[in-house]
């Protein structure tokens, strides 16, 4: 979206952006691998004041942003990794269908994320 503009206004539309928004809901929808039924994966970014730098930035960086939401779960962030995680831990994905949805360089927290819901869920 910043993309947008004029180079010399992408500056003031970043600090506009970072300012105002304050909660996105992202979403995408799976078939079940046990029943073929559509099964929500949620994404919940909080705009908190990581996040409203991480946007103002002169190089904006969506893996920071990535970062900031797996690690604010506190505050109502729920990550891409973290869903997905929870649902094959659940047994309603299948580990190939969690793997087309996360980039390549993310299988190690996604791998790592699972470990330690299975390890909560075993508890």
């Amino acid at each position: 979206m910043i993309n947008f503009y004029e180079i010399r206004d992408q500056t003031n539309v970043k600090n506009l952006i970072s300012a105002l928004l304050k909660l996105v809901v992202s979403q995408r929808l799976l078939k079940s691998q046990e029943t073929g039924e559509l099964i929500l994966v949620p994404e919940v970014m909080v705009v908190d004041n990581v996040i409203a730098a991480c946007i103002r930035k002169d190089k904006f960086n969506i893996s920071e942003i990535e970062d900031a939401i797996q690690g604010n779960s506190e505050k109502g962030c729920i990550g891409l990794v973290n869903s997905l995680a929870n649902l094959y831990v659940d047994g309603k994905l299948s580990l190939e269908q969690v793997k087309a949805q996360v980039e390549e360089k993310n299988y190690e927290t996604l791998n790592r994320t699972i470990m330690q819901l299975n390890l909560k869920k075993k508890h």
